[in-house]
């Protein structure tokens, strides 16, 4: 397996050691992706992070896609307050960090105050200030003071899809039961495609496991709803993929459609989890026509360190020439023998029920899950 990046996985639970005093100076409630972020920092998922950001390791990651200490990190994890919150807090203060709707409790150890700039971060991390681009707008509804600091998380609250949704310390451990040494990790925010199998089976040829890590989180209207992509991945996981050799679990964490910048953060989220190599496929996180379609493949070149081997991977589709499922660089037919439909009118043929347009594109067995729903995508 691979090392976690830093050197080390991160554990800000009660297991941990030095874990302060319960006592704060007051409280404040945070909203159901930042109390996944505290989550994921302390069950080692962010490692090497410990806490939110302070303004040296923002400032860096903004500027260079890497910590103050050069570490490849390219989203920053800020926790964002009101203007009233940030005057009342000191430098050295505890804060309770809740979360009434799940129930997550966190102490946050005030190290740095500094200001949000959602122009700056917006350029940065998206490459773009366009309002229009889903995390843009994220970005400017958010709060512009950021409070940075160490988290000692004292409840997990309630965890979504608990049956998938294990830790990096959980499932090393059933790597290390499977003897697998390479591991490839594929990301995913939609039901599987047969080209996505294709790929992540393809990519299953050169390394002992697959890790098949959809994403769970907040994500953008039009998009497939969590239960809708995790339903067709561990029916297919259990029908298709050799049980020997696959494995499923999730990323719980919002979508930022950050396109590269993303990718990075994605292979990082894996390499904590054990991979030693991940997917990257066109268009990687991307959303609109914001990215350039390979300029998920092309970042990773400024992050040669980044520690996880990257398998870039060409658009897949079915050439009805070459009579299987295939990739550009290796198929010479010209387009009008490719089935490769946009999501655009994958997501047309499942509103109007269409299943002959999804012929060559969908399992039967995935559009029977994804039809059972009668509003498969978020609203």
């Amino acid at each position: 397996m691979n090392t976690p990046h830093g050197g080390k996985l991160v554990d800000k639970t009660k297991s941990g050691k030095h874990f302060p005093s319960k006592k704060y100076d007051l409280k404040l409630e945070v909203d159901k992706d930042t109390a996944q972020d505290i989550v994921n920092i302390a069950v080692g998922l962010y490692s090497p992070l410990e806490g939110f950001l302070n303004r040296d390791d923002y400032e860096s990651v903004l500027e260079k896609g890497r910590l103050a200490n050069g570490l490849v990190w390219t989203i920053p994890i800020v926790l964002d307050v009101d203007s009233d919150t940030a005057n009342k807090v000191k430098l050295g203060s505890k804060i309770l960090l809740k979360n009434g709707e799940n129930g997550m409790k966190a102490i946050l150890i005030v190290e740095d105050k500094f200001k949000l700039n959602p122009a700056k971060y917006s350029k940065s991390v998206y490459g773009t200030t366009s309002k229009k681009h889903p995390g843009v707008a994220m970005i400017y509804k958010r709060k512009k003071d950021l409070l940075g600091g160490e988290i000692y998380l004292l409840n997990k609250g309630k965890v979504i899809f608990s049956k998938y949704n294990l830790t990096p310390f959980e499932t090393r451990k059933i790597f290390k039961k499977n003897k697998w040494k390479t591991i490839v990790g594929f990301q995913t925010r939609n039901p599987a495609h047969i080209a996505h199998e294709f790929m992540q089976k393809m990519a299953l040829e050169f390394v002992d496991g697959l890790f098949v890590n959809p994403i769970m989180g907040s994500k953008k209207s039009g998009d497939f709803r969590d239960e809708v992509i995790l339903n067709v991945y561990a029916e297919l996981t259990r029908l298709f993929y050799p049980k020997n050799s696959s494995f499923i679990s999730i990323f719980p964490s919002r979508m930022n459609y950050a396109g590269p910048k993303e990718a990075v953060h994605h292979a990082i989220i894996r390499k904590n989890f054990g991979c030693t190599h991940f997917i990257v496929g066109r268009d990687h996180a991307g959303v609109g026509d914001y990215y350039d379609k390979f300029a998920a493949h092309k970042v990773f070149d400024q992050f040669e360190d980044i520690g996880i081997e990257i398998m870039k991977v060409s658009a897949a589709f079915f050439c009805h020439r070459c009579g299987i499922y295939t990739t550009s660089k290796i198929c010479p037919h010209n387009e009008i023998y490719h089935v490769s439909p946009s999501g655009t009118q994958v997501r047309k043929a499942i509103l109007e029920r269409d299943y002959n347009s999804l012929k060559n594109v969908m399992r039967d067995e995935v559009l029977d899950i994804i039809f059972s729903y009668d509003k498969p995508f978020v609203e």
